[in-house]
């Protein structure tokens, strides 16, 4: 669970959480640190604003990052999720599948609480 204060105030996104008994924190995990985070998680929203089976695509992210942490992989033609999630929301380059999984799913959490704020 994501902690309750989200925004540094000056358009980026903090969120700590716990990974294997350690703390996580999600700006570190990214290139830009919290202003990354805010970047990436802009894009995300925009993304499910515009693109109707955008949440399909972010689901086989999700699952093949938890594949590829058990060794396999989804197909051996495209770049596997890790890469593509690290390519498309800035996360740093080295980090294991289990950061960048987590990082993902950090993000799509507050994707989603924007997009519920918005609605209300």
């Amino acid at each position: 669970m994501l902690s309750q204060d989200l925004s540094d105030g000056a358009g980026g996104y903090c969120a700590t959480t716990e990974l294997n008994g350690k703390e996580f924190v999600l700006s570190q995990c990214f290139n830009e640190g919290t202003t990354g985070v805010g970047v990436a998680v802009r894009d995300m929203v925009n993304q499910i604003d515009t693109i109707p089976t955008i949440g399909y695509r972010y689901l086989v992210l999700q699952q093949g990052i938890k594949a590829e942490m058990r060794g396999m992989r989804l197909t051996a033609k495209a770049p596997p999720a890790s890469v593509i999630i690290k390519r498309e929301f800035g996360v740093r380059i080295g980090m294991s599948k289990a950061k960048t999984g987590e990082a993902f799913a950090c993000l799509l959490q507050i994707a989603h609480m924007i997009i519920q704020e918005r609605q209300q």
